[in-house]
């Protein structure tokens, strides 16, 4: 499979998706972690990890995701990472296109599988040939075969009133649902972002109303959109997120709608509707999308008969809370964030800073006064609060280490050396390399010497050679014995480490290499896992072991004669 053409081999429903993240900048970074391995960061529901793997050639020879995806072999991520690799390889060799003319799909094919496209201007030019009339009877052709597209004419061409254009909405979203769901009326993990585009639509809806100054229909489009999918999300499977981002889609939309410049009337009138919007029992299972329109009320609540309206709403919510002790504490700190807005909205910042310390036991509070002391560098005050939140949060792993780096940066700021270099070594011990580099700079070079060799034992003797901080720091100081022994425990390791290993120990890498291709191809048993062998065989290669990769090669055509694509794929290499 070739970057210029992989659209071959993917589904046409993955590709689609794949190029809408592609086209929306989800992949927020790539980088080539060795010649031809690339490793990308792509933003969805979740922020993923994508590493792809292409020869000289622009052949994609390995790739992974860590998505959860499980319904084909590429996922929607690698699809937008692949465009962005070809928009990169075509961008070195002079074209300026991200996606290759010579694919069989082009980019605008590509855009025509997905919402918000544009037609190609081939398709243009053949209907601007057509008459008036010709146009008229081809549409109502269309419209009578597809429900869809007669509602869509319907809501955005006929004229109507805000009453008639909302249950025209609703009756958009209701037949994109019905149309992908099977017959007892589930929606299946492939069909969901299909089922979404009739939300997506009214969306846009929504956002027009906002930009003709309709802030009231704005947000009752808004809200259709989000009742009409909470509701599905209890007969779909939303796997990949697309249901719930309509939903985070229409509450950012909230946001926007009640940050406008509003009238008192227009104001109190929208606050009323998301007050009693957000007392909906639908919300029962949903407590942060409740939160979140009880936080857009707050930006209304500018007077103090709405403020005490909400401030009701917001105990009651607190004291209706479930008996488990996490989730009542973690609803009480988001109300009392929202409270924070408020107070300091209309109260002012000293209110706000004596709010922040009553409310220090939880973590976001903390991080605000730390915040706030580490810019008036006041270096005692984030230690002595950083200190505080280990002790209360000791036995929150994530916590404990965000009080205990903001401890260390106020030791490195205010030139605390000893105490700077002790913090670094338990960062060390627990993996992170970033903080040896910076230990290492505390010492002139001349000491360190004396020093790295014990920062090594240490994490062997905690049995911490399996974190990458100790490999890492193995490299870093040139302890290749080492290294050998470390990868050794698991020849798995040897395409990482081999161009560090050569050409010191060639015959050690080669054995290693070896060991690996032949566990790999025991346990391999589909075209994915036989291409991922090949990869090892080439990188063996790479590594300088032309005559081992050709004796393995020719070994493993052999020992598998009955497997036709693994010999296949052996045969590419």
């Amino acid at each position: 499979m070739n970057l210029d053409g992989f659209e071959n081999y993917i589904d046409k429903k993955i590709l689609a998706r794949g190029y809408d993240y592609y086209r929306d900048n989800c992949v927020i970074s790539i980088k080539e972690t060795a010649a031809g391995t690339y490793e990308a960061k792509v933003e969805g529901t979740d922020l993923y990890l994508v590493e792809v793997k292409i020869d000289n050639a622009g052949n994609i020879i390995d790739t992974e995701c860590d998505c959860p995806y499980d319904q084909g072999i590429y996922c929607k991520h690698q699809v937008a990472v692949f465009l962005a690799l070809r928009n990169k390889k075509n961008q070195k060799t002079g074209d300026s296109k991200g996606i290759s003319p010579n694919s069989k799909d082009t980019e605008s094919e590509l855009k025509a599988q997905g919402p918000k496209t544009s037609q190609p201007p081939d398709l243009k030019k053949t209907l601007t040939a057509r008459t008036k009339t010709e146009l008229i009877d081809f549409i109502l052709d269309i419209a009578s075969e597809y429900e869809e597209i007669k509602q869509r004419i319907e809501l955005n061409l006929t004229a109507g009133n805000e009453e008639d254009e909302i249950r025209k909405s609703i009756a958009l979203i209701r037949t994109f649902i019905r149309k992908n769901s099977d017959r007892d009326g589930f929606v299946s993990y492939e069909q969901a972002y299909e089922v979404s585009r009739g939300a997506d639509l009214v969306l846009e809806k929504a956002a027009s109303a906002l930009n003709h100054h309709k802030p009231g229909h704005a947000l009752d489009l808004t809200l259709c959109v989000i009742h009409e999918m909470i509701d599905l999300l209890g007969s779909a499977d939303d796997s990949d997120g697309c249901i719930g981002e309509s939903i985070e889609e229409s509450l950012a939309l909230i946001d926007e709608i009640v940050d406008e410049e509003l009238s008192p009337l227009h104001r109190e009138s929208l606050f009323n509707k998301l007050m009693e919007e957000a007392s909906n029992r639908r919300y029962r299972d949903w407590d942060d999308w409740r939160l979140q329109l009880l936080d857009s009320c707050s930006i209304l609540a500018d007077a103090p008969v709405l403020r005490n309206k909400l401030e009701k709403q917001m105990t009651a919510l607190i004291s209706n809370g479930n008996d488990d002790s996490w989730h009542a504490n973690y609803l009480a700190e988001k109300v009392n964030l929202i409270r924070y807005n408020l107070i300091e909205q209309n109260d002012g910042p000293e209110q706000a800073r004596e709010f922040i310390q009553q409310n220090l036991h939880y973590s976001d509070f903390r991080k605000m006064a730390l915040d706030r002391a580490m810019n008036q560098k006041d270096y005692n005050l984030v230690i002595s609060l950083a200190k505080d939140g280990e002790a209360q949060d000791q036995n929150l792993r994530g916590l404990l280490h965000d009080w205990m780096q903001y401890r260390y940066n106020a030791y490195k700021l205010a030139g605390m050396l000893e105490e700077q270099r002790e913090l670094a070594h338990h960062f060390i011990l627990d993996g992170i390399f970033e903080y040896y580099m910076d230990l290492k700079s505390t010492y002139a070079a001349s000491e360190w010497g004396s020093v790295y060799p014990g920062i090594i034992s240490m994490l062997e003797q905690h049995k911490r050679t399996y974190q990458p901080a100790y490999s890492r720091i193995l490299i870093e100081e040139g302890e290749k014995q080492k290294l050998l022994a470390y990868v050794k425990t698991s020849p798995a390791l040897v395409e990482s480490y081999y161009k560090h290993l050569v050409p010191e120990f060639k015959e050690d890498v080669f054995d290693l290499f070896l060991q690996y291709i032949n566990a790999t191809a025991a346990r391999a048993n589909k075209r994915k896992d036989y291409q991922g062998v090949c990869a090892i065989i080439r990188n063996l290669r790479k590594a300088g072991g032309k005559e081992q990769a050709l004796a393995v090669k020719q070994k493993l055509y052999n020992q598998y004669p009955n497997r036709r694509a693994f010999r296949d794929e052996l045969s590419r290499v």
